[in-house]
């Protein structure tokens, strides 16, 4: 991701908000993924949930996201 100039975490986000209201739900990320030909089991999905949603309130938020997306340690190049 970090090789890609255009990418945008706020607007990977975005686009995994189906309904624009903030949050990602499991329904969400399953269809999006399904929307780009990644079909995965509820059971996938909710490893993907558990992984990202910190609190586990069963909602994505952006904070949540991108605590998972950004890099704990530098990049070594």
């Amino acid at each position: 991701m970090n090789k890609n100039v255009n990418f945008d975490f706020y607007t990977a986000f975005k686009a995994c908000d189906i309904n624009d209201n903030g949050l990602i739900s499991k329904n969400e990320l399953k269809d999006i993924l399904n929307e780009r030909g990644i079909y995965v089991s509820d059971q996938e999905v909710g490893h993907l949930m558990s992984k990202f949603d910190k609190d586990q309130d069963g909602k994505i938020t952006y904070s949540e996201f991108m605590e998972e997306m950004i890099p704990k340690s530098p990049s070594k190049y």
